[in-house]
Formats: C-alpha cells, sequence, structure tokens
C-alpha cells in the first residue's frame, strides 16, 4: 500500500549514551519504508550508522552524496538523495566526522532533505543546540535504556524534557526478562511507554557482517514488527 503524508520530522533523543539511537532510527526507518512511506535518515549530531550498514560496500564507485560536506560547503542538496532500501540515508562517514556544522547549518540540512518522514538522530547534542533543534521537530521519540545505571545517568535531562513542552514520546528500548517493571514505573513517573524488546546480539551481529539494517533479518522482523507498528501509529497520529 503507497502511504501519503504530510513532510514529519522526528527526533531520535538518547536519555543516554548507547541508549540505542541508531538501532531505533534504522529499524524504524526500515519498517516506515515497509509501509509505503519515503522515510530519511539524519544524523545531526554523532555519527555511526554509516559504518555500522557498510554504506561504503553497499554505495561504491562514489555514488553516496556527502550531506554534510555539501551543506558546509553552501553547496545545494536538493532533490539529492542516497536511496538504498526506500531510505534516503544523509549519514556521517568517517572521513566527514571532522564536519562541523553551526545551528543554522543543520536545520537548513533538516528542512531541505528529501522525504516524508525525516528521522533525525541527535545523539552528542548539547546545551542550547539540543534545544533549539528538539523544537524543530515534530515530535521527539526519547530513548531509554532500562539498565538503572543508565537511566540515573539520563535523570537531569529526564527532569529537563518533562518540564519542556515538546511533544514527547517516550521508548523504554532493551526491555527484557531482567527488567522489574515496576521499579522502572516508579522510577521514570512516565505513562504510556512504548517498548522495544531486547534483541538477540547474534543477529546484530549478522545484520552488520552483512551490510543491513536488524530490521532485515526475519528473526529480528518478526520480534519488532508489532511495537515498530505501534510506535508509527503514535508518530502519524493513528
Amino acid at each position: 500500500m503507497e502511504a501519503t503524508l504530510d513532510r514529519l520530522k522526528i527526533g531520535i533523543l538518547g536519555l543516554s549514551q548507547i541508549a540505542g539511537t541508531a538501532f531505533l532510527a534504522a529499524t524504524l526507518a526500515k519498517a516506515l519504508s515497509d509501509q509505503g512511506y519515503s522515510p530519511a535518515v539524519l544524523e545531526l549530531g554523532r555519527g555511526g550508522l554509516f559504518d555500522s550498514l557498510g554504506m561504503d560496500k553497499l554505495f561504491v564507485g562514489g555514488d553516496f552524496f556527502y550531506f554534510h560536506n555539501a551543506v558546509a560547503n553552501d553547496r545545494s542538496i536538493r532533490g539529492r538523495r542516497n536511496e538504498l532500501g526506500g531510505i534516503n540515508w544523509a549519514l556521517i562517514p568517517s572521513e566527514e566526522s571532522s564536519t562541523n556544522l553551526d545551528l543554522y547549518k543543520k536545520i537548513r540540512l533538516l528542512n531541505n532533505l528529501v522525504g516524508d518522514v525525516i528521522i533525525s538522530r541527535m545523539a552528542g547534542l548539547k546545551g542550547e543546540e539540543l534545544w533549539k533543534l528538539t523544537w524543530e521537530m515534530d515530535k521527539i521519540i526519547v530513548v531509554i535504556d532500562p539498565l538503572p545505571s543508565k537511566m540515573l545517568e539520563g535523570y537531569e535531562l529526564l527532569c529537563e524534557l518533562k518540564l519542556s513542552e515538546l511533544p514527547l514520546i517516550y521508548v523504554v528500548n532493551k526491555y527484557n526478562k531482567g527488567v522489574n517493571r515496576r521499579q522502572l514505573l516508579s522510577y521514570l513517573k512516565l505513562k504510556n511507554l512504548k517498548y522495544i524488546p531486547m534483541i538477540d546480539y547474534k543477529a546484530i551481529y549478522g545484520a552488520e557482517y552483512t551490510c543491513r539494517t536488524p530490521y532485515d533479518i526475519p528473526e529480528v522482523k518478526k520480534v519488532l514488527m508489532r511495537p515498530l507498528s505501534e510506535l508509527i501509529n503514535e508518530i502519524i497520529g493513528m
């Protein structure tokens, strides 16, 4: 089924380090593509997806368009795409890791990227830049690692988010039987949490070795299809 949608900007923000923003950005984009949308994945802060997805092997012959470098040098990005799997990938390759875009140029990149759902990974952003970029988004997905030490790490940010009036969706990533749900809910004091189950690391490693998103692995898709569909419904407003 071909989905139609006005352009939607979704930020993905980790409550702590290694909460799983890259994993969620890639799998959510693939699930959206499977539903007929034309998503884009944009890295606004720290990179990482270019290498983990093996983009250097998938885009051979210099076919990968370097969005961040183009914007840094005031070149046009209108209509440009790195399409793979129905997704436009605006990622930061290792050689672009030092490309430092100011806030204005990051907003320009966000607002001119081709796609009907722009998924912006905001890992590594801090301070005023982070908050100004969050207000550019239609919705923000806050990714929570339920490990107690990781929730403590993100406590200050959680308090700030609760006081904001941002359109937030809280997602508990890596949810598994070892998590004490009662203690989790008591600590977070949040309602309407979404849960993404812990995925077997064997599948994660297999995806990276074969240059695929985890969602391309059948056993991962089977586990994630329902929770990601629920998350998409929340994002789209269905």
